[in-house]
C-alpha cells in the first residue's frame, strides 16, 4: 500500500466588509518531487457571519494532484474543480 506526504507553503488573505460579509483567498503548493511530483489548490470564497459562533462561506475551488510511486507505473493524476459551500462553527 502506498503513502506520501507532501510539504506544503500556504497563504490565506481574509478580508472583512462589514454587516457580516468578507472575502477568503487561499492558495498552497507543494510536492516538489518528494511525495507528489506537484500538488496546489486556489479557493476563493464570499464568507457571511450567520451569528457570532457561525460563519458561512461559498466560493470556488481548483485542486491539483499529480503522483507517481518510484518504479511503479500507477500513479494518482487528478485535477478537481468546483463550487464549493462550507460552514464554520467556534465552540
Amino acid at each position: 500500500m502506498g503513502r506520501w506526504a507532501d510539504p506544503l507553503i500556504a497563504a490565506r488573505y481574509h478580508r472583512d466588509f462589514g454587516n457580516g460579509f468578507g472575502l477568503t483567498a487561499y492558495v498552497d503548493v507543494g510536492g516538489f518531487g518528494i511525495g507528489a511530483q506537484v500538488d496546489w489548490q486556489i479557493t476563493g470564497t464570499l464568507d457571511y457571519a450567520l451569528k457570532p459562533w457561525l460563519d458561512l462561506q461559498l466560493g470556488y475551488r481548483s485542486f491539483n494532484v499529480n503522483y507517481s510511486a518510484s518504479n511503479n507505473p500507477l500513479g494518482f493524476d487528478v485535477h478537481m474543480k468546483g463550487p464549493i459551500l462550507g460552514a464554520t462553527m467556534r465552540f
